[in-house]
């Protein structure tokens, strides 16, 4: 699985997919930047969910799941699964707000930066 997160992060650096790589006529650079670095939080929250899941295979891992989505105890292809979907969504709805995306990227990144940090703290705390 580990493998298929590699993959997803070369993607996003590749910005081979349309999904990945804001239109430039209709994003500002500003926005797409904001877009990639949303992406890269997204992913190293996904990358610490599967250490998460790692952990949980060992019998005393204290730690769980808070995304109520996914449940105490997810799988590694739910995840994947959770983020692609979450995130297409998103981006339509970036798509369909031009005069909104700005601030709604800036909410998300502080949103997510805050997921990602919040589980490096939890991580560092409980070992």
């Amino acid at each position: 699985m580990l493998k298929i997160l590699l993959a997803t992060i070369l993607l996003l650096a590749a910005g081979s997919c349309e999904m990945l790589q804001a239109k430039s006529k209709d994003w500002s650079e500003y926005d797409q930047k904001l877009w990639k670095s949303y992406l890269t939080l997204s992913a190293i929250d996904t990358y610490q969910a599967f250490v998460m899941i790692d952990c949980q295979k060992q019998p005393h891992c204290p730690i769980v799941e808070r995304n109520p989505l996914l449940g105490k105890r997810p799988k590694k292809g739910e995840v994947v699964a959770l983020k692609i979907v979450g995130n297409l969504i998103i981006y339509q709805m970036l798509e369909q707000s031009p005069n909104q995306r700005t601030k709604a990227l800036r909410w998300l990144n502080g949103v997510q930066g805050l997921v990602v940090t919040h589980n490096g703290f939890y991580y560092y705390k409980r070992f």
